[in-house]
């Protein structure tokens, strides 16, 4: 039972890194461009599987995420995204951010009803993709502008972290203001719809299938639940802050602070 549980993991895990591939390497699947306004889907593959498999799952797609987004980066010399073959600015922010999403759905399943566990986890991927934004333009201000540990500049990235620094970057909030673009307004809300929804229905799907009777695909639990005031006190919070932060950038963007 155990040998075949462990098979089921390496099944499950190995699907999800699939589709980060063919999301971070086929154009227009997981980065997109549509005008004004550029953004990615690739984070929703590990939200979804950390939704689905918990922290140690996250953490494997979190690594995957940023291995991906190294090689990506490989091919991009000259420009902002070349400073991403730094492996503290492409891997370390993916892996933090999907052990975080992991023990973020760990400790709500555990406290929640299947239907409280999906209602909640819309505010949730959102909230996280906000984190992934913010952890992974903070690692590039320390490890790439700052390069503290010298790393940009041993792997010859110091032409591309002057011309920022000259452009004012050095700055951590004017830096922060920069790199938000409007498509991250986009991130948030794809995120917010999207796991959910594949989440609730993959659920529904495997209900009865060895994944979720073996624990791979973790299920919410139905014997402890929160009381009706704390959940909907929780839901509007979470969503006070999600839609202040999405107000604030629209009205960033409408006073042409951000692009």
């Amino acid at each position: 039972m155990k040998d075949r549980k462990v098979i089921l993991e390496i099944v499950t895990s190995a699907m999800f890194i699939a589709l980060l591939a063919i999301f971070s390497f086929v154009p227009y699947v997981g980065f997109i461009t549509i005008g004004p306004i550029s953004f990615t889907t690739v984070h929703i593959i590990v939200l979804i599987g950390a939704f689905l498999l918990g922290w140690k799952h996250g953490l494997i797609l979190g690594f995957f995420f940023g291995l991906f987004s190294f090689f990506q980066a490989l091919g991009t010399a000259g420009t902002v995204n070349y400073l991403f073959v730094n492996p503290f600015i492409s891997i370390l922010p993916r892996a933090i951010f999907g052990v975080v999403a992991g023990l973020v759905f760990d400790f709500l399943r555990k406290r929640m009803t299947p239907s409280q566990f999906l209602g909640i986890s819309a505010i949730s991927a959102g909230l996280l993709t906000l984190f992934h934004t913010f952890v992974t333009l903070f690692c590039l201000y320390i490890f790439g502008i700052l390069d503290i540990f010298k790393i940009s500049e041993l792997l010859g990235l110091i032409e591309i972290t002057d011309n920022l620094k000259a452009a004012g970057f050095d700055n951590f909030g004017l830096f922060i203001l920069g790199f938000v673009s409007f498509g991250c307004l986009a991130e948030i809300s794809a995120a917010s719809l999207i796991v959910p929804l594949a989440g609730g229905v993959i659920l529904r799907s495997f209900k009865n299938s060895s994944f979720t009777n073996l624990g791979v695909i973790k299920k919410p639990n139905r014997e402890i639940e929160l009381s009706r005031a704390k959940f909907i006190l929780l839901f509007v919070i979470a969503g006070i802050i999600l839609l202040g932060f999405m107000a604030g950038l629209i009205a960033l963007y409408s006073m042409g602070k951000i692009a």
